[in-house]
């Protein structure tokens, strides 16, 4: 026996608004308040309800988003943007940018002009704009940023493996007070990933783990960088490396810590995650960092393949593809001063 179709008045219902409201938090948001919208996205994610739209013929354009220009074009997601952009149009397929803001209420124009067949949502996102995102029943892939309990295509790299790997390295290197700075708070699902593989490596070398030798900094705001390194120096006992949870974080504490007059990697031996590569003038002046690397052109290959994959087949179920990552071995990284 087939299950009831969710209908819009069902959800209505279940929340006990009128029909009007909740068609009114998809068609013209800035009337209906936050809350109320969030209540209703959430309880569409849950029941699994997507509006059916009338679908025009197919663009041959696919949208790439982030939260913000800075997210799509900065740092890390500048290179995979590249990547996307130049597979994208080595296969023959348009592709217009966009970004949609944490407190936009209005969907991004390339989704509400129909001018695209399908998005890659660069990075961090609200779970409300993803879910917003979600009910124009347009296939969608996640790039970076899983969003917990919402199910949808996602390709990441594999912070657990990369991050153990890096441990690994500095506990075969005779490191045991080994501390680490993360990207976010330990619920978001990319932190814990990391954390996940920091911690496995200390247990299978039968360290304890200790909840004073984590940090937090942010991805996407580096000045936090500051407040995180100095709490691991202000520790008993000064660690003897840090495992940072990107090559951003990483460089900035290798600046905070040569400020301080501590020496990097003889008095404390860092750790990256990602590889970013840098223009060659840049190379010889930087940081020879050990890291995890990421294949970023590989990263935004993938993705373009999974949206291409799910605009020809919208009922394919989702998944999470994880990609692989390689320990890089740098100047960075070296074993524990003995005095």
């Amino acid at each position: 026996m087939m299950a009831k179709q969710i209908r819009l008045k069902d959800i209505a219902r279940k929340l006990g608004l009128s029909p009007a409201t909740v068609s009114q938090a998809f068609n013209n948001p800035k009337l209906i308040n936050r809350k109320t919208r969030q209540r209703v996205f959430e309880l569409c994610n849950e029941s699994g309800y997507v509006r059916k739209k009338y679908k025009k013929g197919r663009n041959n354009a696919i949208g790439i988003l982030g939260e913000s220009f800075y997210i799509t074009l900065g740092g890390f997601y500048n290179f995979v943007t590249t990547s996307l952009l130049q597979y994208a149009h080595r296969k023959k397929i348009n592709t217009l940018i966009g970004s949609f803001e944490a407190d936009d209420d209005l969907l991004p124009s390339m989704v509400t002009k129909g001018l695209v067949d399908g998005l890659v949502l660069i990075g961090r996102f609200t779970r409300e704009n993803v879910m917003r995102l979600k009910q124009e029943n347009l296939p969608l892939v996640l790039c970076g940023n899983p969003i917990p309990g919402v199910e949808l295509h996602t390709v990441v790299p594999d912070g657990r493996a990369g991050i153990y790997a890096v441990t690994r390295h500095l506990l075969d290197l005779g490191h045991k007070k080994i501390t680490t700075i993360t990207g976010g708070p330990l619920f978001d699902p990319i932190t814990s990933d990391r954390l996940d593989g920091y911690r496995f490596a200390l247990a299978e070398a039968g360290l304890a783990f200790n909840e004073r030798s984590i940090a937090q900094a942010n991805f996407y705001d580096l000045s936090t960088v500051a407040a995180a390194v100095g709490k691991l120096l202000a520790q008993l006992e000064r660690p003897t490396a840090i495992v940072c949870a990107c090559d951003a974080i990483a460089y900035t504490a290798i600046q905070l810590l040569q400020e301080k007059g501590i020496r990097v990697p003889q008095d404390i031996s860092v750790t990256g995650f990602d590889d970013l590569p840098f223009p060659d003038f840049i190379e010889p002046y930087k940081p020879q960092l050990t890291s995890a690397r990421v294949d970023l052109e590989q990263l935004g290959r993938v993705a373009v393949d999974v949206l291409a994959e799910i605009i020809a087949n919208p009922a394919k179920s989702a998944y999470r593809h994880t990609l692989p990552t390689e320990l890089i071995v740098r100047k960075t990284s070296v074993p524990p001063f003995k005095a």
